[in-house]
Parts: C-alpha cells; structure tokens; sequence
C-alpha cells in the first residue's frame, strides 16, 4: 500500500501547483505546467484542464493526457451528462468517483462508456468559478489505482480552486492600464468574421454590456475590429463614447478577441467634447475636417484646441496628440 502523503508534503505539493497556475496566468507557463504540477498532489494517470467557451458552448482543452475518444467527450458532451449537473453543484464545486451516487452514475454516459473501460478507480471534477461567479471551466483526474481521495487532499484540492479558475479564466491576468479611477466593468468575446465574411454578434463574458458592445453592426463594434485589426495584441485605448470615457483592454484568444471595457475618470479634467476634438487630432485631422466630423464649426474646434492646451500644459497640437497616442485614445465611433 502506498504511504499517504505528510501534510508538509502536500502544503509544498499545493505551493508548486498555485505558482505554477501564477506563471501561466502570467504568460509565463502554461496549463501543462499546472497538471504536472498536480501530480506532486494527486498520483493521477489521466488529466485535463478545460476552459468553458460561451461562444461555443462547449469545453476547450488547455491541457490533457486523456485518450482523444474521452477529451472529445470533455469536451463536447461533458455539460450535457447527468453527472455534471450535479457536479457543477456539489458544495465546494469539487466531486470525487465516490460522491457521485450510484443512480446518476448509472445514468451517466461518462462514467458507463468513457471513464469505466479505462479501468478507472477514483478520481475528481473540480467546476472551477471566477471571483464574479462565473463557470470557467474544469479540472478532471483519475486514476487506476487505489482511493486517492483522503480527507487532506480533498481539502487543499478545494482552496486550489481559486487559482486553477484563474488559469482557466479568459479574463485573469487583465489589467486596466488608462488615467482615471475605476468604474462600471463588462467583458465580452469577439468573435473574427467567419468564412463568409458575416461579423458574428460578440457574446457576454462579465457584468452588463455597455449600449452598442454586443451588437454586431454597431459602431463600437466596429471601432474594436479596426483596432484589433491594426494594434499588437494586447492593446488598451480610450474612447469617448456617449458622455463616457471607455478604457477598452483587448486581447486575443484563438480566433476571436477578449475585450474587457470599463469606465473611467476624464483625463486631465478635460470635457467630453474636448476628449472628441483631441482624439481626432490624433489622427492629423484640420480643423475644418473635425467640424464636418463632429458638426460644429472650426471656430468652435479652435476654442476647443486652446482649452485642451491649457489643461495639458502643452506648446501645441502636436504634443497634444502625443499625449493623447501615449492615453491610446482613439476617436468616438
């Protein structure tokens, strides 16, 4: 019989697991890393870590070494199986072999056809939430030997939940760059043309979208197609948008664009429309050109320039739009 690992072991097994999951959510390492990691913890022989895709509805493999037949069922029929229901449920969110009863893994495809001809003999699915409480994904492992769910690893695995979602989580790792306090905070996904060309309509990641961010044809959505189209990914901008100041931080996750928007503080005391008139001289605009765009007259374009000046105790447009480039505030869509 296998020894059960000391507490001291398992405290340095969690350590290595949790700075592994740092690193990845860093950029540092990846999912691998995690699961290897995991095995100081848990003797496991099968392993995957599994993000939850909304767009798609289905689970996405960050990292695994089950056989192919079973990570396609992780990932495409696992949140329809009856097990899952009440795993994603359970206190704690994490479930071993034998917490499942017998009725729902009778019932359960997985269990019956997946987990059983591999000779499994215990095991765990951890559902692994956000702070904000939303799914993310899940951890699964079994094993072919003996129980492996003694009483301290069941409770370390549970406080390990936090940063196994983090790495899971399209949203961790996020960090707002622009001027001005924190305030309202959404997420959503958005997806590239397909491959006819049609936009598809971004989907909710976090919070309550901003007016025009989900709808695929509206003019913000199409203000952060240009600008993931033509910036280095991950890239923040400010936009002036219906009295608001929008810090947008973009990053890019498979074929589609992770877009995590909040509201923000005026820079340097500005107006909203003198945050209008700086982010079109950002783009070389006259005067004349951004009356016509945001219909006022040049006069009333050259008071703005003066005020804006004044307030960034700058020489003269040019250094102005520098500032502004340096912000990454781009014009209202």
């Amino acid at each position: 019989m296998t020894a059960q690992p000391s507490t001291t072991d398992l405290l340095g097994a969690a350590l290595g697991v949790r700075e592994a999951a740092r690193h990845a959510v860093r950029g540092k390492g990846d999912a691998d890393a995690v699961l290897t990691a995991l095995s100081a913890l848990i003797d496991h022989d099968h392993a995957a870590l599994s993000r939850w895709d909304p767009l798609l509805r289905r689970h996405v493999t960050l990292a695994g070494s089950y056989p192919a037949g079973t990570t396609r069922y992780i990932e495409t029929r696992l949140h329809d199986d009856p097990a899952f229901a009440l795993i994603r449920h359970a206190p704690g969110t994490t479930s071993w072999w034998h917490d499942v009863p017998a009725p729902v893994r009778g019932a359960s495809t997985g269990f019956q056809e997946v987990l059983e001809p591999l000779g499994v003999q215990d095991g765990v699915a951890q559902c692994l939430f956000s702070a904000d409480g939303r799914y993310v994904g899940i951890l699964n492992l079994s094993t072919t030997r003996a129980r492996c769910d003694q009483p301290a690893v069941r409770a370390v695995l549970t406080l390990l939940g936090e940063c196994l979602a983090a790495v899971a989580d399209p949203l961790a790792g996020h960090r707002s760059q622009g001027p001005g306090g924190s305030g309202r905070t959404c997420a959503v996904l958005l997806p590239d043309a397909d491959g006819a060309g049609e936009e598809a309509t971004p989907v909710a990641l976090s919070g309550e979208p901003l007016p025009g961010l989900t709808d695929a044809g509206s003019p913000l959505v199409a203000l952060l197609r240009r600008t993931a189209a033509r910036r280095t990914l991950p890239a923040t901008v400010l936009v002036p948008y219906r009295q608001r100041m929008l810090e947008l931080h973009l990053t890019r996750q498979g074929d589609r664009t992770v877009v995590v928007c909040r509201t923000v503080a005026r820079p340097a005391a500005l107006s909203p429309r003198e945050l209008e008139v700086l982010a079109e001289l950002t783009q070389g605009r006259t005067n004349r050109e951004i009356a016509d765009r945001l219909y006022v007259s040049p006069r009333t374009v050259a008071t703005h320039i003066e005020h804006i000046l004044a307030k960034l105790d700058v020489p003269n447009r040019v250094a102005a739009a520098g500032r502004a480039v340096a912000w990454g505030l781009e014009p209202a869509p």
